[in-house]
């Protein structure tokens, strides 16, 4: 079974909003519902912005041509070793899970194993499933700031997450989370690992940031 902790809204003002949201850019915090209001039939609305459920409130994930390259390319290397080895399921980024009974996050790839699931299979019958992910990918954009993947991230640990790779496009360097406070820095140089939740995996930080450049005629 699994613990699903609940993080209740303690902001009175719109200053407590955004600073409970991680300073985040008002551009990203949809008006409407109001804030503290919105549920999770209003994040799968109809014309809605792709956006996650943070404390009633709808935020638009961040998005950029580049972090959304990156985030294709580790979704398709992910899902090809997942598949390989028949381990589980893998969701990219509109892949969203309950990480508490009222909070939507979806993070830019999520790995979740056969035992994640009391049936030992995804329920065919949920909008979100409610499930302990073993690896979850985080790929930065300019509009995120440290505050608000520093929430995510205990979040996403305290719903039952293994390991989280943080993806900085702009430095192209990662860091490999075993815990939200705990990770290990790489650079170009390094390798991405599974550890025990994707027992076997490794994969060449530099081959994530060649993608989208076209290879030379030989």
């Amino acid at each position: 079974m699994i613990l699903r902790a609940t993080f209740k809204p303690t902001a009175k003002t719109l200053a407590e909003v955004v600073r409970d949201l991680g300073d985040i850019p008002l551009s990203r915090i949809r008006a409407v519902p109001a804030p503290g209001t919105a549920t999770a039939a209003d994040v799968d609305r109809p014309g809605n912005a792709l956006c996650e459920l943070i404390d009633g409130t709808l935020v638009e994930k961040a998005m950029g041509a580049r972090a959304g390259l990156i985030g294709a390319c580790l979704l398709s290397l992910v899902w090809n070793y997942v598949k390989s080895h028949d381990l589980g399921v893998v969701l990219g980024e509109a892949g969203h899970f309950w990480v508490s009974d009222d909070q939507l996050r979806a993070p830019d790839v999520t790995f979740f194993p056969w035992s994640s699931f009391p049936e030992g299979e995804p329920p065919a019958d949920e909008t979100w499933w409610t499930a302990a992910p073993g690896l979850c990918v985080e790929v930065l954009s300019p509009s995120n700031t440290d505050q608000e993947i520093d929430r995510k991230l205990r979040e996403l640990f305290v719903s039952g997450c293994k390991i989280a790779w943080v993806i900085d496009v702009e430095a192209h360097t990662a860091r490999i989370h075993t815990s939200a406070k705990r990770f290990k820095f790489i650079d170009e140089q390094g390798l991405l690992t599974g550890g025990k939740a994707l027992p076997g995996f490794s994969l060449p930080l530099a081959e994530v940031f060649a993608a989208g450049k076209r290879r030379k005629k030989r």
